[in-house]
């Protein structure tokens, strides 16, 4: 390629891009918006906000003491409902202890034993005697679990009920 053919191509090319700058300007110009003559980093002033009546003040303080007293005093919660009914609770378990401390899985053993002795004792009775008998040999277990469960609420009880009692006091 010669000198004279990369002259005339540059020329064209900025001579177009020059047309298509002007152009696009004369575009905007002829659409009525003018270009912004401020920068465009200026932010437009804030709106200004109307000043509150005193009586709206008033009455915001008025609602704010409200909502901070209803916070600093918790609601009393009345327990002693649930205190009795534990208390129930642990009187009928002392029941059912003294019921069933005299009552053993061995006890079964001596009942299989004059079944077996009496000879006529069908296979049903058998498997239920077996049965009853596991079913009491679990029944202490949960017994002792539900023993333990009464206990620890009754402990959480009351130091519940101490502590109201000291905020109380307070």
């Amino acid at each position: 390629m010669n000198e004279h053919d990369h002259s005339t191509r540059l020329i064209w090319g900025i001579a177009i891009v020059a047309a298509v700058f002007f152009g696009s300007v004369g575009l905007v110009w002829s659409t009525g918006a003018p270009l912004p003559s401020k920068a465009l980093a200026d932010v437009p002033p804030k709106p200004k906000v109307a000043v509150a009546s005193a009586d709206a003040v008033a009455g915001l303080d008025k609602r704010m003491a409200a909502l901070e007293a209803k916070v600093q005093a918790p609601p009393a919660v009345d327990t002693s409902n649930i205190e009795a009914q534990i208390k129930g609770l642990q009187s009928q378990l002392a029941a059912v202890h003294t019921q069933l401390g005299t009552f053993k899985a061995s006890d079964f053993d001596a009942l299989r034993t004059k079944l077996d002795n009496a000879g006529t004792t069908p296979k049903s009775v058998k498997t239920t005697i077996e049965t009853l008998q596991t079913d009491v040999g679990n029944l202490r277990t949960r017994f002792d679990q539900l023993s333990q469960q009464v206990a620890s609420e009754t402990a959480t009880e009351s130091k519940s009920s101490s502590h109201k009692s000291h905020s109380r006091s307070k």
